[in-house]
């Protein structure tokens, strides 16, 4: 007997583990199909948003790859102790960083991700409205064992064996719910329920049941606008996010060209200290010739030694600082920090040669363009519309309960034969059932804060506007600063070209003024790294212009087009 019940047990937990290993299968069933569900969700909505990618896999594994990129063979000498390490570096345009940046940096990956999660959530949301099945089942096994005092009772007695029983009791259960959007839900559930002995009778008894139900309120919680409300904010809520994911694809892209070109920055600072310091050091190398013949006295030329060294720092600083910027760039375009990259000094001259022109537009026209093509203020707009919904379902919930009710419930046929029902003696019940709002404080706080919730979002919508504006106006300034800084700044390099020549000329003739060698000479080094720089705030400003005017279009590799036309 106990050799059977092991072996029944031992059954049992074959079929457990087989199952356990059944379910460890469809796992990947599981990811696919929540996949195809959520980028479905996406595709619905991605031709609502302007220059929405198309490109949002989460999973795709890219593994960074430099070796297509042109090798710099070059060392320069400006870098000092660190240009051996640029030897051999993958030099990068700006294009080919923004594609780096849009397959590797995990920022982006970030945002790729919540996109995905808020999609997946509206999934759920969507399935509260499909029917739903289910199915249960359940089994037991029962015996009763010979107690060993019986037995010698009996042996005693010579009474004859009372033998044990078994049964095996099971009940299945299989339902479909359904909500519906007004409100009302339709259920039906079929229950099995038999007894099945083993050893002695072995009749098999069963009971059935078939019960299926539909309710639907008639006050509180009537109507779809009130009922699919969660499922209306979810599907809202998904376009918020595609709209804000290509917002950032656009400010994304903007800082990774704005960091590109402040790396680019640095270095030219860092080749303009080491050129002012060359020349500071030549003019020392004369001087001190001209005190070793008494024409230079020894303050003189201490002046211009500490002069020297002060460029000599400033030179220094400049490289430790172009070297930081470059490897916080690696980090931004998603590449370990070992990498070794340079990148193109061409850009440089790229954007000198674009010139320092503004957008053909006028100020007002860029404020009302800002206006209509802002995808944020779009969304500050909707939430209005969401928080005037709210009032609705909040001012829904103070009315009084009132639901109706119908059920209808089929017997088991008691034949003798399992799951037969008997539709002849099928009960069916309907009915209604009120609730008076006695205790409405909660509900009550709820629709006053809805109320204002929907003035907070009115505000928040005009403030955002009017910040808008103000960030259109502010770049524009900033673009006109930088124009004019450049004018500025390239006179100051020809005044101060013609200065440093002056005074290279009248010292080596034994007549000039160390103060104006060292002057002039850090005056055109200056002069130099501020012209480069008001180039790069001109066109960088200028990219911000167009970001927030709403009308810069990115493309899945990072590459822009700006205009008053959506690229096709």
């Amino acid at each position: 007997m106990l050799a059977k019940h092991l072996k029944l047990l031992t059954k049992f937990s074959i079929v457990l583990l087989s199952g356990s290993a059944l379910l460890g299968c469809t796992n990947n069933y599981y990811r696919q199909d929540a996949d195809q569900e959520s980028y479905e969700a996406i595709a619905d909505k991605t031709d609502l948003v302007p220059g929405m990618s198309a490109n949002i896999g989460i999973d795709e594994e890219r593994i960074v790859d430099l070796s297509g990129f042109p090798a710099n063979e070059d060392s320069f000498e400006f870098l000092d102790n660190e240009a051996a390490s640029e030897v051999g570096a993958h030099i990068l345009s700006l294009n080919a960083a923004l594609d780096l940046a849009f397959q590797h940096s995990q920022e982006y990956q970030t945002q790729k991700e919540q996109l995905y999660l808020e999609a997946l959530s509206l999934t759920f949301d969507r399935y509260r409205y499909v029917p739903v099945f289910s199915a249960r089942g359940g089994a037991d096994y029962q015996w009763d064992a010979e107690d060993q005092f019986v037995a010698d009772m009996q042996a005693l007695t010579g009474m004859s064996t009372l033998s044990t029983s078994e049964a095996v009791n099971a009940n299945t259960s299989l339902g479909a719910r359904y909500l519906l959007k007004g409100g009302g839900a339709i259920a039906v559930n079929l229950t099995n329920n038999f007894t099945r002995f083993l050893t002695g009778d072995i009749s098999e008894l069963g009971t059935g049941a078939l019960i299926g139900s539909f309710t639907q309120p008639l006050l509180r919680d009537f109507g779809s606008a009130i009922e699919t409300e969660t499922l209306i904010q979810a599907e809202r809520d998904l376009l918020y996010r595609l709209r804000d994911f290509t917002r950032f694809r656009k400010t994304f892209a903007v800082r990774v060209a704005s960091n590109y070109y402040s790396v680019l920055l640095n270095r030219e600072t860092a080749r303009n200290n080491y050129a002012g310091l060359l020349a500071n050091n030549l003019s020392l190398e004369r001087e001190r010739a001209f005190q070793a013949e008494g024409l230079r006295t020894l303050l003189q030329v201490g002046r211009l030694e500490q002069s020297s060294l002060q460029q000599d720092l400033r030179w220094t600083s400049s490289i430790t600082r172009y070297k930081r910027s470059l490897d916080d760039f690696k980090l931004l375009l998603g590449l370990n920090s070992d990498e070794n990259i340079a990148l193109d000094d061409n850009e440089m001259i790229l954007i000198t040669e674009t010139g320092m022109d503004s957008p053909d537009l006028s100020l007002e026209q860029a404020m009302e363009l800002a206006v209509q093509t802002r995808l944020d203020l779009y969304n500050g707009l909707d939430r209005v519309q969401d928080r005037a919904r709210k009032i609705e379902v909040a001012a829904n919930e103070l009315k009084p309960g009132l639901d109706l009710s119908v059920v209808a419930s089929v017997p088991d046929a008691n034949n003798g034969n399992l799951g037969e029902l008997d539709f002849e003696n099928a009960l069916y019940t309907t009915g209604l059932d009120f609730e008076i709002p006695l205790d409405t404080k909660f509900e009550r706080n709820n629709y006053r804060r809805s109320l204002i919730d929907y003035e907070v979002a009115t505000r928040n919508y005009l403030l955002d506007m009017y910040n808008i504006k103000l960030d259109v106006v502010d770049l524009w300034r900033r673009m006109n600063q930088a124009r004019k800084n450049y004018e500025i700044n390239l006179t100051s390099v020809e005044i101060n070209e013609r200065r440093v020549e002056e005074a290279e000329l009248r010292a080596e003739l034994g007549l000039g003024d160390i103060q104006d060698t060292v002057d002039s000479q850090n005056d055109l080094t200056a002069a130099q790294t501020s012209l480069v720089s008001s180039i790069v705030d001109h066109n960088i400003a200028k990219l911000e212009f167009w970001r927030d005017l709403g009308l810069l279009y990115v493309d899945d590799s990072g590459q822009w087009e700006e205009g008053v036309n959506e690229p096709r």
